[in-house]
């Protein structure tokens, strides 16, 4: 009963359409399910970053609401977990890039800002940042704006080093799944700073990247 009930709390809370893809649960430190108002996250708490970042996008979520630029702690957390300032990026090269997009949240104020936790955040190159990885957001978007109903998973993996004087590793890769109605995308990018501009030639099949990161994704 109680197994039961449990499962249907996690049913209520969790987005139509996203699936908990590492089983993450509150019990966890390195797999730590954080259900936000925007998206949802897997969190590693030694680490100090999110594993996976998952949520839907249609055309009610792309407003008019100015971005935030406010970076903030995630103090939703465990005060044993590791967490990251928007100062550990000073002098490090690397840009706070969003796992879930900020021009993805612009229908309201609260949910713009809550993407600019630096839970949210992946240490990536300003090439990639600002080149591929900006060109698959606004491709996403654009789809939305037709009229499409998206469900987009993002994260990292591998460790290339620390990000600068903290434990969080800077990741090797960084990876995004999109749902659309009529495909699968699955793009596997280098966090390097020589990369090609169209996001599409890395694109990877779903089964490569769920048996590199051992997470189950659904099936179209």
């Amino acid at each position: 009963m109680i197994l039961n009930l449990l499962v249907s709390l996690f049913l209520q809370v969790f987005p139509v359409g996203i699936f908990n893809i590492s089983s993450a649960n509150t019990a966890s430190t390195t797999n730590f399910l954080s259900v936000k108002s925007g998206y949802v996250m897997s969190y590693d708490g030694v680490l100090g970053r999110a594993n996976w970042v998952a949520w839907t996008l249609e055309d009610a979520d792309v407003g008019s609401v100015a971005r935030s630029n406010k970076f903030i702690q995630d103090d939703s957390f465990p005060r044993s977990f590791y967490v990251i300032d928007e100062s550990d990026y000073k002098y490090t090269g690397y840009d706070r890039g969003h796992l879930c997009n900020s021009e993805d949240r612009t229908a309201t104020v609260f949910l713009n800002r809550e993407t600019f936790l630096m839970s949210n955040m992946l240490p990536q190159t300003p090439e990639l940042n600002r080149g591929p990885w900006e060109r698959l957001e606004a491709y996403c978007r654009k789809l939305a704006k037709r009229g499409q109903k998206l469900v987009i998973y993002a994260g990292a993996i591998g460790a290339k080093d620390a990000l600068g004087s903290t434990k969080m590793p800077i990741p090797k890769y960084c990876w995004k799944v999109v749902y659309t109605p009529e495909k699968v995308w699955c793009i596997l990018f280098p966090n390097e700073k020589t990369l090609n501009p169209n996001w599409q030639t890395y694109a990877i099949p779903l089964s490569q990247l769920s048996k590199m990161t051992g997470y189950k994704f659904p099936l179209n």
